[in-house]
């Protein structure tokens, strides 16, 4: 892992993130909330879809650690079990950066902010109820799982972020998020999945056959 591409990497999405919150954010809020006016059916609908996250996560991460260690039981050690065990590792650990930095930030969410453009932004170490947009937890979890993907599946590279790119869109026009706590989130994905790769791979070694009968061990033996 290259720490000084990091660190420059993560100057430039501080500079974007800071481009957007003050040039971009609040106008593009603007714009999505006056091209729905027209529709209140719409705006009801995207004001009450309840937040699954957690339970994709969950979910993820459960199927994730089963395929792992049942390929790992088989002595089985490829592409798929080394992409069953990143994702069973960076899906949570995604999500609770992101909460982690959420409570930091307590950045007041957009819909919030539309009801009230006067109130401060910021809630420093308050990330809770409607102090929470920042970054965006969605984005941060589907990157760390479209990077994990295009990693071990590269054919369908091209997919795996026009899918992500959607959910970023939807997060958008429903004024989920602002467009800044989306570049945040997808920071933390690439970053969570860019460290966890590097560990794992320094961790593993040149024999992928020993890390398979050891990891197997390991679990045999802590049951």
């Amino acid at each position: 892992m290259n720490w000084k591409k990091t660190f420059t990497s993560f100057l430039l999405v501080a500079l974007l993130i800071a481009l957007s919150y003050a040039f971009l954010d609040r106008r593009i809020a603007l714009l999505v909330k006056h091209l729905w006016l027209f529709s209140h059916r719409f705006s009801f609908f995207s004001t009450e879809i309840p937040d699954f996250l957690p339970h994709v996560v969950i979910l993820i991460t459960g199927t994730a650690w089963i395929v792992f260690f049942y390929l790992i039981r088989k002595n089985i050690y490829n592409t798929h079990t080394r992409f069953f065990q990143l994702i069973a590792i960076t899906v949570p650990l995604a999500h609770v950066v992101k909460a982690i930095l959420k409570f930091a930030f307590g950045r007041i969410n957009t819909r919030y902010w539309l009801q009230h453009p006067h109130a401060i932004e910021f809630h420093w170490f308050h990330g809770s109820a409607n102090f929470h947009g920042f970054p965006s937890g969605h984005t941060a979890v589907f990157t760390v799982l479209a990077v994990a993907c295009s990693t071990y599946y590269p054919r369908y590279q091209s997919f795996y972020f026009a899918g992500l790119t959607l959910l970023a869109l939807a997060l958008i026009v429903t004024n989920y998020h602002f467009l800044s706590d989306i570049i945040a989130g997808a920071y933390v994905g690439v970053l969570v999945h860019s460290v966890t790769h590097y560990c794992l791979t320094f961790q593993r070694g040149p024999k992928d056959e020993d890390m398979a009968k050891s990891g197997w061990s390991l679990w045999s033996a802590n049951r």
